[in-house]
């Protein structure tokens, strides 16, 4: 685990993972309630979540061993929240893009690409490869399903692809942002328009979404989320957001809040008070610890709720 002098990394028991913490400065009492959160958490993952309080590589200031546990579990909370919100998002966007593409180009008029992509940023050639992915992709998706609708023959082509209204339920929310980008700009613009945006604010958010719903499903941290691509933050909320140097947060606070504008066009009556809560417990009731997480205040985070 931790390398010894000739770079080979050692074996270390649950007991001396422990210990070695204790010397990184991640102080415990190397108790059976320890051992046991380091043996079903593991200790990397441990280290992870304790990197706000990082001084160095490997070195912290003295923090409690049972504030980096709390911080696990209040992020863990978090991501089951988020989560179940990206969730009824990436339902309601591959509705939209049946919808659109099914009244448009017909029921299996989403198999030709070269219909409804943006020929003018696409070459013909690129296009053709992502056609050919996507086929394979949702060949090898369709063998696990599961949906009678499948067995219907009316409901397949001759090559056995399903209609556009069948076919969005096979795809993951990655497929679902990369479709969106190949749209050309009218058919983005259209579906954009039902989650009351425009269609780069719907490619940068579901980007953005995208990989909070794959830290959420990897039990990654996504309370100390920093996006390398800035996302376009809700023009309603950008009050509520931290900003530096001219350029609005880079921290949680922006998917949150992305989150929040696309569930007021899908269901505004949905229930925020858990992830404002989550939020709160995470930074302590403190005001400088909101605004590490991209909160300009408490007043911003109570924004989640209304």
């Amino acid at each position: 685990m931790e390398k010894i002098m000739d770079n080979i990394p050692a074996y270390l028991d649950y007991q001396s993972q422990l210990y070695r913490l204790n010397q990184l400065g991640i102080k415990n009492n190397g108790t059976k309630q320890d051992i046991n959160f380091i043996k079903t958490v593991g200790y990397y993952k441990l280290k992870e979540f304790a990197q706000p309080f990082r001084v160095d590589q490997e070195e912290y200031s003295n923090v409690k061993f049972e504030d980096v546990v709390r911080r696990y579990y209040q992020d863990k909370n978090m991501r089951m929240q988020v989560l179940h919100a990206i969730e009824s998002i990436e339902v309601a966007v591959n509705s939209e893009i049946a919808n659109h593409l099914g009244k448009r180009y017909g029921a299996f008029g989403y198999l030709d690409f070269s219909k409804w992509c943006n020929k003018k940023e696409y070459s013909k050639y690129s296009l053709e490869k992502e056609q050919y992915f996507f086929k394979s992709q949702i060949k090898r998706t369709l063998k696990k399903a599961t949906m009678p609708d499948l067995n219907i023959s009316r409901n397949l082509d001759q090559d056995g692809f399903p209609t556009i209204w069948l076919m969005v339920n096979a795809l993951m929310f990655g497929n679902t942002s990369r479709f969106i980008k190949l749209m050309a700009p009218k058919n983005v613009r259209a579906i954009a328009a039902e989650f009351d945006c425009t269609g780069k604010e719907l490619n940068s958010w579901l980007g953005c979404l995208n990989l909070v719903r794959n830290i959420c499903s990897h039990n990654e941290d996504l309370l100390d989320i920093k996006f390398k691509e800035k996302p376009i933050p809700p023009s309603e909320y950008k009050n509520c957001l931290v900003v530096h140097q001219g350029l609005y947060t880079d921290r949680i606070a922006i998917a949150l809040f992305i989150i929040r504008h696309f569930m007021n066009t899908i269901n505004f009556k949905y229930r925020f008070n858990d992830i404002a809560k989550s939020v709160y417990k995470a930074a302590n009731n403190s005001e400088n610890q909101l605004k590490k997480l991209g909160f300009t205040s408490k007043r911003a985070v109570d924004r989640l709720r209304v």
